[in-house]
Order: structure tokens, then C-alpha cells, then sequence
């Protein structure tokens, strides 16, 4: 290998140590500018942060100040809610009290209402009951009348009165037995009499005859001639309505008994089913005795005349005995179905007739009669 010279080594070391030097240099100044960068942002970013520390500050003094703040609203609203809450109590309590002052007048008020209705229910009740009873007179007791006969006093109903001309001709409906033994039947002279009573006075007596007699059904019909027409007639039920009579309806017997001016007595249908020598009877319970029979039994429903009162119970010993709540009556369709075989059946038709459709057509065929025929004779 070729040997290298001192001076060689002693110039490239000196060349190599004053490059370095200036490349130490170099790197120092480098640095130095970099520290004093460093520094510089250092600075900048301590001033940043006391900045962002008064900011903090400022924030949190605002926080601090919104949150007393806050708790001062909380505290006004607790207090405008206490506020509120006395308030809507005291207004309740003004309310309350003005309800129920409100209230006590409007009870007041239908106390008052109440015991107006119930004076007036009252006195309605004792109107109603006064023109019941005023209705009831009129319609039962108008139509009875008494018959005077040679031997016996009964009662009877009157059924029909016209007008013929300047006289008037009315019929009744009373018991064959109790005029069986006047000497003058149909065409002889009128020797019966008939009182007509008004408000439970003699009103007027009357003459009449026998026009139609049945002694099997002791059924009789007297024809009354005078001046008077009478409107207050017995109500007809149609044979419809007879059917529909039962049992424990309640009933009113008006008759004339002992001879007195026509009375009332109440009670019920018994049966629809009573037979006696014969005959188909029904029987009530409403007291009645001698003098009673012929009189009307009445439906007290609606007043209308269901049946004749024939005869009374008697118990039979040693003497005979009445029995008055045994009543045996003859059914007024057995007294329509009589007065068909006759020439008087215009007596129950016209007035059925003069009732609505439906009771019109309940009758049955009309017979025409031009002419008055004798009655039926005794035990027929």
C-alpha cells in the first residue's frame, strides 16, 4: 500500500476540524432561533392562556350570577305559586260560599216547588175525586128509577126515551116478579108507576105499562109514556166487553131497596157461573135485599150496566133467610139476546149504534119491527 505523507493527514484534518466548526456553528444558530421561536409561541400561548383564564373567569362569574339569578326566579316562582295557590283557595272559598248560597235558594226554591206540586196533586186528586163522584151519580144513579107495583117495590134502569110528537116514550128495564101481578099488561092502560128521582129527590112520577115480559129469565120491560125526555141513560157495554168481565171486578149495585130512593152499594163478581132452576146467573158480593132487584149492576171500571139483579140468596130453614152479599144477577147479553126475540131490540141497538165503529159492529143482525106484538107469555 502506498504511504501517505504527515502533511497530507495534517491538511485534511485541519480542513475536516474548521468544516466542522462551521457546521457546529451552523446547527447552534439553528437551534438558538428555534428556542427563541419557542419561546415566542411559549409567550403567545401563556398570554392565550391567561385570556382563556380571565374568560374562564368572566364565564364563570356570569354562571355564578345566572345561578343566583335562577335561584331568584325559583324563588319568585315558589312564591308567585304560594301566591297563586292563597288566591285560587280564597276564590274557592268565595266560590264555595257563593255556590252554596246559590244552593240553598235553588233547594229553597224546590222545597216551595215541591210543596206547590203537592198541594196541587192534592187539591187535583180531591177535584178529580169530586168529579168521580159527581160522574158516578150522574151516570149510575140518574138511570135508576123505583117501580111501584100492586104487590111488590123494586127497581129499574131506564134504557132508550124519544121524543114522538108532543109526547115522549121511554123504556126500563127492571125484574118480571115485580110487576107479574098487575091486571094490565101490553095494550091495557098504564097503571104501573115509575119514580124518576133527580140529586136523590122524587123528580116526577110516571105511568107505564108492560111492553115485553120473559118469567123464565124474570126479564121485563116497561114502556113509559109522558112528556119527559130523559138523556141520563144507562152506558151499554158491547157483547165484546161483557165477554172480558172476570172475576173480582169491582162492581156497583144501584137499586132501590126497602122502598127507598136508589142507593149504592159496592163489592166484586163473585162468579160467571151460578145456575139456578135452570138459568145462567153471575153473582156479586155487594150487599143488596129486597127491593133491590131490577136494579142495574154497574162495572165500576167504567160505569157501563152489565146485568140485572133477579133475586137475592135465601137460606131456607123454618123461614127463609137472605143472604144480601149473594146476589144472583142476569147478564146484560142475556137481556140482549131476550130483547132480540122481541120487538124491542132498537132499545139496546140504537144506543150501541150511537157508539164508535167498533161497537156498531159488535151487534148482531137487525131485526126490523113495523108493529108492536104481545110479549112473550109467562113461563115462556
Amino acid at each position: 500500500m502506498a504511504r501517505v505523507s504527515k502533511r497530507f493527514v495534517r491538511v485534511t484534518t485541519g480542513v475536516a476540524g474548521a468544516g466542522g466548526a462551521v457546521l457546529f456553528g451552523s446547527f447552534g444558530w439553528i437551534v438558538h432561533q428555534d428556542l427563541r421561536d419557542a419561546r415566542r409561541t411559549i409567550d403567545a400561548l401563556r398570554a392565550e392562556s391567561r385570556e382563556q383564564r380571565q374568560s374562564l373567569a368572566t364565564l364563570e362569574e356570569r354562571l355564578g350570577r345566572v345561578g343566583r339569578e335562577l335561584l331568584d326566579v325559583r324563588e319568585l316562582e315558589g312564591e308567585a305559586r304560594a301566591r297563586l295557590l292563597r288566591e285560587l283557595e280564597a276564590r274557592d272559598r268565595g266560590e264555595s260560599a257563593v255556590v252554596r248560597e246559590e244552593l240553598e235558594r235553588l233547594e229553597e226554591r224546590v222545597r216551595a216547588l215541591r210543596a206547590a206540586a203537592e198541594e196541587h196533586t192534592r187539591l187535583l186528586a180531591a177535584s178529580r175525586a169530586g168529579e168521580d163522584t159527581e160522574q158516578r151519580y150522574r151516570v149510575l144513579m140518574a138511570p135508576t128509577v123505583r117501580v111501584n107495583a100492586r104487590a111488590e117495590v123494586g127497581s129499574g134502569t131506564l134504557l132508550w126515551s124519544r121524543s114522538t110528537g108532543d109526547r115522549a116514550r121511554s123504556y126500563v128495564l127492571t125484574a118480571w116478579h115485580i110487576v107479574q101481578e098487575e091486571p094490565a099488561l101490553q095494550g091495557g092502560p098504564a097503571t104501573l108507576e115509575v119514580d124518576v128521582f133527580a140529586d136523590g129527590a122524587l123528580l116526577r112520577t110516571e105511568r107505564a105499562r108492560v111492553a115485553a115480559r120473559d118469567a123464565r129469565l124474570d126479564l121485563a120491560l116497561l114502556e113509559v109514556e109522558g112528556r119527559h125526555v130523559y138523556d141520563r141513560l144507562a152506558r151499554l157495554p158491547t157483547r165484546a166487553e161483557v165477554a172480558g168481565v172476570r172475576v173480582f171486578s169491582p162492581v156497583h149495585a144501584i137499586g132501590c131497596p126497602l122502598g127507598y130512593p136508589p142507593l149504592p152499594t159496592s163489592g166484586e163478581l163473585t162468579t160467571r157461573d151460578k145456575t139456578l132452576d135452570g138459568n145462567h146467573y153471575w153473582m156479586i158480593n155487594a150487599p143488596t135485599i129486597f127491593g133491590n132487584s131490577g136494579g142495574g149492576i154497574y162495572l165500576a171500571r167504567d160505569q157501563a150496566l152489565i146485568g140485572v139483579l133477579s133475586r137475592i140468596s135465601a137460606y131456607k130453614n123454618m123461614i127463609d133467610v137472605a143472604v144480601p152479599h149473594m146476589g144472583l144477577v142476569t147478564p146484560i147479553d142475556r137481556v140482549y139476546d131476550w130483547l132480540e126475540a122481541t120487538d124491542y131490540a132498537f132499545v139496546y141497538r140504537d144506543r150501541l149504534a150511537a157508539r164508535p165503529a167498533e161497537a156498531a159492529a159488535d151487534l148482531a143482525p137487525v131485526r126490523t119491527a113495523t108493529t108492536t106484538v104481545p110479549a112473550s107469555a109467562p113461563g115462556e
